[in-house]
């Protein structure tokens, strides 16, 4: 578990200094962190940022490997998918692949955090993210950004209907308000 005294600062320097190094081009922090940031508190034991490399890959499989370079050079230590960031549990997933994550990356949004500009995927995104994952602990955040009203009906729509996960939502959202049902 991530420890709450532990400041955000210390993992944004790092990612700014990745993309200063030319590993990353972009990146957004998604899942339930960014849930967290944009209203909810929600169960957690890592930071997961979405990211594309600046160097196009050629190769049939994805490598990570100048993430690791990156990471092993600054000390970091390794725990399966994570890598451990001045004690925070940091999993990076590429996001250029992938149409929905790719525009979740594309258009994140801003946000202050330890007086630093950050991006975090709009509420909008995660909740699309979170119905294509399909599984109960990803349920239980739709229903907490329902239960904020943090998440634009208007905007959802459009996702929901651009990436094709209309049928999806309608299967899913019995129990919502009213105000996320299509």
């Amino acid at each position: 578990m991530t420890d709450p005294e532990l400041h955000w600062s210390v993992v944004i320097d790092v990612l700014n200094d990745m993309q200063a190094q030319g590993i990353l081009a972009k990146y957004a922090i998604g899942g339930a962190m960014a849930g967290i940031l944009h209203d909810e508190v929600i169960s957690t034991i890592d930071l997961d940022i979405f990211f594309f490399f600046t160097k196009q890959q050629s190769g049939l499989v994805l490598s990570m490997e100048e993430v690791y370079d990156y990471a092993r050079e600054k000390g970091f230590v390794f725990d399966h998918e994570f890598i451990h960031i001045h004690g925070w549990l940091v999993q990076f997933v590429e996001a250029s692949l992938e149409p929905l994550w790719r525009e979740s990356v594309e258009r994140a949004d801003i946000m202050v955090i330890d007086s630093r500009d950050v991006p975090v995927m709009r509420p909008e995104h995660l909740a699309a993210m979170w119905l294509s994952a399909g599984r109960t602990k990803d349920r239980v955040k739709i229903e907490a950004f329902d239960d904020s009203g943090v998440i634009d009906r208007e905007k959802l729509g459009d996702v929901l209907t651009r990436f094709g996960m209309m049928d999806k939502w309608k299967a899913m959202q019995r129990g919502l308000s009213a105000k996320y049902q299509f």
